[in-house]
């Protein structure tokens, strides 16, 4: 009686691990995540920023800005991160003791790299805006 339920059990992982490769192969094997990081830097600001695609439709962004100048109290009155497919933005933000923002989102829809995005920023009175590149070894 035992050896017909190890039978049966064998059986169900068996399925499930066709099943899942099924599943896999119609969605065009995305079931790992795709990870692009990108980095760019002014004379001001260091931002890097990673996109993860979690299947399909799926994204998360993290992006982290750093101050690398020499104005004390910084106040980031608006900063806007964006390719020609995607956006992201904030502002009305103090640093933190690094000298730092960082930014989480998740969203749903098909994230396609571009190899540059652009990132714009004022603070204290004064503007800033540079490239920020996909890295090669993402």
């Amino acid at each position: 009686m035992k050896k017909r339920y190890y039978k049966i059990f064998a059986l169900l992982i068996l399925l499930g691990v066709i099943t899942f490769l099924i599943y896999n192969y119609i969605n065009n094997y995305r079931f790992a995540s795709e990870v692009f990081s990108f980095r760019g830097e002014g004379q001001n600001w260091v931002v890097t920023s990673k996109y993860t695609s979690i299947h399909q439709d799926n994204y998360r962004h993290e992006i982290k800005i750093e101050y690398t100048g020499d104005d004390k109290n910084v106040l980031v009155d608006h900063w806007y991160f964006h390719s020609s497919l995607f956006g992201t933005g904030g502002g009305g933000e103090t640093l933190d003791d690094n000298n730092q923002l960082s930014k989480r989102e998740d969203g749903t829809f098909m994230f396609t790299p571009d190899k540059m995005h652009t990132f714009e920023i004022e603070w204290n009175g004064n503007k800033e805006t540079f490239d920020v590149n996909l890295l090669e070894d993402h």
